[in-house]
C-alpha cells in the first residue's frame, strides 16, 4: 500500500507522462495473470528502468522487454475484466502446483525404481556372477591368510569344468550353529576319473608323482584315506589345502570328495588387505 501511494503521488507530480502511466497500469493488469511472484516494488523498478533506457513504450512492448510469456491473447486484453484476470491467475497457480506435485511424485517413482533395479542387480550378481568372502583359518597359507578377503567368481564354470590347481569354494555336509552352510576353500589336486594316492608324503596321480605342484612342497605327514588309492568318479574332485599339514580336506571323511555341482565358484583374487592383493 505504501508503494501504491507513492505511485499515485508520482502521477500527481507529473513524474511520469500520461502514456507511460497508462502503459504501467496495463502492464500491472497483465502481470497479475502471467508473472507469478512479481512484487509491486519489482514492477515499478522494471518500469523505471525501461523508461530511462527507452521511450514511447506501449504496454505490449513493455511486456516483451520484461520477457514474459502469456497464455492469453494480447488482442483480447482490453475485453478482459480484473475479476477474470484474478480467476486466470488462480487457475495458473493451481496448475503450477499440480505440475510441481506431479514432478515430485515422478521423481519419487524414478528414485524407487532406481533403488529396486540396483537391488535386483546386486542380488543377481551375488547369486550368479561373483561375491566376496572372508577366509577363516590357516589351511590355505601361504597363498591365503586368515581374514583375507577374496572374490569368488562363478562365470568361468558356466563355460568350462574346474581345472587342476583351481582354488574352489564349496559347502560341506554339516551346518553351523545358525543352520547356515559351512563353506571350505581348497585347491583342486585330483580330477574326475583319476586315481589319487599319497605315498611317502607325496601326491601321486594315476601312479605318477605330481611334480608340478608349485603351491606346496611340504611332505604330508597324514595321508588320511588317501593312504590307499582313491578312484574319483566322473563328477568328483580331490582337494587339498596349501598348508597340507594344517588342513581338513579330501583326505578326511568329514570333507571327502567334492561333487561338481557342489562347487560354489572359483576364488579369483584376493582384494584385502592391500598388501595381499593378487590373482590366485
Amino acid at each position: 500500500m505504501l508503494r501504491h501511494s507513492e505511485g499515485m503521488r508520482r502521477n500527481d507530480e507529473k513524474m511520469y507522462d500520461e502514456n507511460i502511466v497508462n502503459d504501467s497500469l496495463e502492464t500491472c493488469k497483465y502481470l497479475v495473470s502471467v508473472k507469478d511472484g512479481l512484487t509491486t516494488d519489482a514492477l515499478f523498478d522494471n518500469m523505471a528502468s525501461l523508461k530511462e533506457e527507452k521511450s514511447e513504450h506501449s504496454w505490449e512492448k513493455v511486456i516483451e522487454e520484461l520477457d514474459i510469456g502469456s497464455d492469453l491473447d494480447i488482442d483480447d486484453m482490453d475485453n478482459i475484466s480484473v475479476d477474470e484476470f484474478i480467476v486466470f491467475d488462480y487457475s495458473k497457480q493451481n496448475q503450477k502446483q499440480k505440475n510441481s506435485s506431479l514432478r515430485i511424485v515422478r521423481n519419487i517413482i524414478v528414485a524407487v525404481l532406481c533403488v529396486a533395479i540396483a537391488f535386483c542387480l546386486a542380488v543377481f550378481i551375488n547369486a550368479f556372477v561373483a561375491h566376496q568372502t572372508t577366509i577363516e583359518g590357516t589351511s590355505m597359507e601361504p597363498s591365503l591368510k586368515n581374514n583375507d578377503s577374496v572374490i569368488v567368481q562363478k562365470l568361468s564354470y558356466y563355460w568350462r569344468d574346474p581345472k587342476r590347481y583351481d582354488v574352489i569354494v564349496f559347502p560341506i555336509a554339516e551346518n553351523d550353529e545358525n543352520g547356515d552352510n559351512i563353506y571350505y576353500i581348497k585347491r583342486i589336486i585330483g580330477l574326475p576319473g583319476e586315481v589319487v594316492q599319497i605315498i611317502d608324503g607325496k601326491v601321486y596321480i594315476n601312479g605318477n608323482r605330481l611334480k608340478d605342484d608349485k603351491y606346496s612342497d611340504e611332505e604330508i605327514t597324514d595321508p588320511g584315506i588317501a593312504e590307499l588309492p582313491i578312484q574319483l568318479a566322473e563328477d568328483e574332485y580331490f582337494v587339498l589345502g596349501d598348508n597340507r599339514n594344517m588342513s581338513t580336506d579330501s583326505r578326511y571323511q568329514y570333507v571327502g570328495m567334492v561333487k561338481r555341482d557342489a562347487i560354489e565358484g572359483e576364488a579369483w583374487c584376493c582384494i584385502w588387505p592391500f598388501s595381499h592383493i593378487k590373482r590366485l
